[in-house]
């Protein structure tokens, strides 16, 4: 192999580096400006009124993937995946309305901030709280309860009544 050989392949092997880490810092800085909340509320015309609600309630502060996102990186791939396909459907005119998430009790992350609120089961049962890990062992999860507590501006500033509560505990709640 002649110097010239050796210079044509270093020369393609060092820009296919360059490509390479120019495809993962546009990978990195795509996936960075999709999880911005401001993101899918301010280009999607169709994510507006779950994005307003989000601005009026009292996770503002909390970005939308830290909610919608399961967390890592298969959560992040999973999340983008699905982007894609939402993306299909807003470019091709099928996004449903009104738009909603398939299961988004496996997309809640509530315990990420709100792990105080998994408590014994007899200080809670004394302070008559419902969150017990009773409740989240027998399969409730904290949209049972708290459902549209970010996208419902009835019920975004307001703690849920305990009607949800009588579904269950009929003849206890009619003691308390």
């Amino acid at each position: 192999m002649s110097l010239l050989d050796k210079k044509f392949k270093l020369k393609h092997i060092a820009i296919a580096g360059f490509a390479c880490i120019a495809l993962l810092g546009a990978t990195v800085a795509m996936i960075e400006a999709t999880n911005q909340s401001s993101f899918c509320g301010t280009t999607c015309h169709e994510m507006d009124p779950m994005y307003q609600t989000w601005l009026h309630s009292g996770h503002k502060n909390v970005g939308c993937a830290e909610c919608h996102e399961k967390p890592g990186i298969e959560g992040t791939i999973a999340s983008k995946w699905q982007g894609t396909q939402e993306l299909f459907l807003h470019v091709t005119g099928q996004v449903p309305d009104p738009i909603k998430m398939e299961n988004p009790q496996d997309k809640v992350n509530c315990y990420t901030c709100h792990q105080d609120k998994i408590m014994n089961t007899e200080i809670a049962l004394k302070n008559k709280d419902p969150h017990t890990a009773k409740h989240f062992e027998n399969g409730m999860n904290c949209m049972t309860c708290h459902s549209g507590v970010v996208h419902n501006d009835a019920v975004n500033m307001e703690l849920p009544s305990r009607d949800r509560c009588y579904t269950c505990h009929l003849d206890a709640m009619s003691k308390l």
